[in-house]
């Protein structure tokens, strides 16, 4: 019986492995200019998206619509995994650690998928991820970030760092929250945070032992990172500090950390 689950675990693994390198290939090919500017990409950074998904048993529950048109998107963070996750929807740019572009293989990839890096603890690392991140949704992309700026158990929704908001009034686009959740019997999976001292592949081999991983996106209604103005209602800019709050305030709510 030992034998037959962990020949099952080694037979999970290796399909990842050949998803990964099916992934650089298709990158190679169809990724060369990233995921909007040349035909067909998109299609398959989505397919790519949801055949990883597939491949950990994900069965994803969808609650409101993401935009169509550039946004903004923030939601919490609980694992590496959120991203495919949220990729499996539709083709967006996520911003990153900077650390990810050097991990082999992976990193290579994640940039020809047009991610977007911030280096941390480094002087005007966050104002240069602001431009980048309003150039891109001024070209027409939309961009995920990570406000809480670290990974959780999803017991709580963390303070949101507020300065990345800013792309959004920059780019005068709205700010979407995603509320993201991994149902389980006992409340907290205990399969899929990324969290402490936790290796990559440790990450990677505790969602193979989760059979079925149920996963829960809530597409909350976008907040305008403009207002009407006091005197003569023409719009007036949010603060980052503002949008920051409210986006934090609509996930927890929903999330039932309020």
């Amino acid at each position: 019986m030992k034998f037959s689950k962990r020949l099952k675990g080694y037979l999970k693994l290796l399909r990842l492995i050949l998803h990964l390198f099916s992934g650089l290939f298709t990158a190679l090919l169809f990724l060369r200019r990233g995921i909007h500017q040349q035909p067909n990409a998109e299609k398959h950074f989505l397919n790519w998206n949801r055949k990883l998904c597939k491949l950990f048993h994900a069965q994803i529950e969808c609650n409101g619509q993401m935009q169509d048109e550039a946004t903004l998107y923030v939601m919490n963070h609980i694992s590496w995994f959120d991203i495919p996750v949220l990729a499996s929807q539709q083709p967006l740019h996520f911003l990153s650690k900077s650390e990810v572009a050097s991990w082999p293989l992976i990193g290579w990839l994640t940039r020809r998928c047009g991610t977007l890096f911030i280096e941390r603890g480094v002087h005007g690392a966050a104002q240069k991820s602001v431009a980048e991140i309003a150039h891109c949704l001024q070209q027409g992309g939309s961009v995920v970030v990570f406000p809480e700026g670290t990974t959780t158990d999803g017991s709580s929704v963390k303070r949101f760092h507020s300065r990345l908001f800013q792309a959004a009034i920059d780019a005068g686009v709205k700010v979407q929250p995603i509320a993201l959740r991994y149902p389980y019997h006992n409340g907290i999976n205990p399969y899929v945070p990324y969290v402490n001292d936790m290796t990559f592949m440790q990450s990677v081999l505790g969602l193979m032992h989760s059979k079925t991983l149920q996963v829960e996106l809530n597409f909350l209604p976008p907040i305008d990172a403009h207002l009407p103005g006091n005197s003569d209602d023409s719009p007036a800019p949010c603060s980052n500090k503002h949008l920051a709050l409210l986006a934090q305030q609509a996930i927890a709510q929903k999330l039932g950390h309020l």
